[in-house]
């Protein structure tokens, strides 16, 4: 008796985490410039992999081959020259994974592109009354220098000037305090990418066990995201500046608030809350994206027969007019034919491939796969000819 200890739930490709996320000055270099993602076979026969980026300023090395049982394949993603082109901005595309055997663990990474250094784009130094939606004891004038039952009493003035927005001017937060809460009038960061938040901050408040601080941010002033809160006490003696990145949410949107938040609270030990002085917006003006960096096609491939012999239909359909290519390449990831290069209309299409390769010589028995690239996407089918 023979037992081969398989896992016998384990098949297809696995692909190492993590996206590619570059950043550096107009012009390069950019950091990091590279990854190397590892792909696994966890099934029990041999399998063949492509990848391919949806953007030009993006290099695969490694991108095509066989992966034995149990065996790995490294594939290295690196930034390109192309890139040394790019205005400021954000740049982001996406790294495809193809288990062309069975398809089984097929993946998708990101990869984006930071060029330029963020610069300030908005400021409120408190010295006149930003007219922010304040509620229960959120208001803005000068700090009194009030409360400190546990903690630090409030500041006496703000950072710069006089003037802050704070919570209770005259001294500690209350018990039993619900969420309350001042949110800022809307920021416009629809050119802007890579986002931050830089405040001044005097505030003091209990451990979350018991009260509560935090910041949130929505592009749309309904639905807001937590993005800071306190995970211990903060017993603030003197001002000092925070910096949090709100890209995520405020990248590209054209209404983007901010909200500070005073509570809950419990019935006992109360501090000096929250005294804010000096908000800053910082992100990078957004240049133009190339052209073809951003997918505008939604693409669907195939072919009919498969398996085949001699030939077959490859059919595939356009979301929009556009150039677009189809070739035939063997599992080394070498170019056997092209087969389409013109610009096309939106619709199903598709092109007769009769097994011969690109000097007009019949192709050998095996798999191959065809791509289609048009609008920046790129979309990989498996075929299989017989002899």
């Amino acid at each position: 008796m023979v037992l081969d200890t398989l896992d016998p739930s384990a098949s297809g490709m696995s692909v190492s985490s993590g996206n590619l996320d570059a950043e550096g000055n107009s012009g390069g270099p950019f950091t990091p410039s590279s990854i190397v993602y590892t792909l696994a076979n966890r099934g029990a026969f041999a399998l063949d992999y492509s990848v391919v980026a949806d953007v030009s300023w993006v290099d695969v090395s490694g991108g095509s081959g066989t992966i034995n049982p149990d065996g790995t394949a490294n594939v290295t993603v690196t930034i390109n020259s192309n890139a040394n082109s790019f205005p400021n901005g954000g740049y982001s595309g996406s790294l495809f994974f193809s288990n062309l055997t069975d398809g089984e663990g097929d993946a998708t990474r990101g990869v984006s592109l930071l060029v330029g250094v963020a610069g300030l784009i908005y400021s409120e130094n408190m010295d006149t009354n930003p007219g922010w939606d304040t509620a229960g004891q959120w208001a803005y004038g000068v700090p009194t220098g009030g409360g400190g039952q546990y903690g630090n009493a409030d500041p006496t003035s703000g950072y710069t000037g006089n003037n802050v927005m704070g919570y209770n001017l005259s001294g500690d937060y209350a018990n039993n305090l619900s969420e309350t809460h001042m949110t800022s009038t809307a920021f416009d960061c629809s050119d802007l990418a890579g986002v931050s938040l830089k405040f001044w901050r005097f505030l003091n408040v209990e451990q979350p066990d018991y009260d509560h601080a935090s910041i949130s941010v929505s592009n749309d002033g309904e639905n807001f995201t937590t993005i800071w809160a306190n995970d211990a006490t903060i017993e603030d003696n003197s001002w000092s500046q925070q910096e949090i990145d709100i890209s995520s949410t405020a990248d590209g949107q054209a209404n983007v608030y901010v909200r500070w938040t005073m509570g809950t609270t419990d019935t006992s030990w109360q501090y000096s809350g929250w005294n804010i002085d000096d908000v800053e917006i910082w992100g990078l003006a957004s240049g133009t994206s190339p052209a073809g960096d951003t997918p505008t096609f939604k693409l669907a491939l195939g072919n009919y027969p498969n398996p085949f012999n001699p030939l077959t239909k490859i059919e595939f359909t356009l979301e929009r007019t556009g150039n677009a290519t189809v070739n035939v390449y063997d599992l080394q990831g070498r170019l056997v034919r092209s087969l389409v290069d013109q610009v096309l209309g939106e619709g199903p299409h598709s092109v007769i491939w009769d097994g011969m390769d690109g000097s007009g010589q019949r192709a050998g028995s095996g798999v191959y796969f065809a791509r289609l690239v048009s609008g920046g996407q790129v979309a990989d089918h498996k075929m299989v000819l017989l002899k």
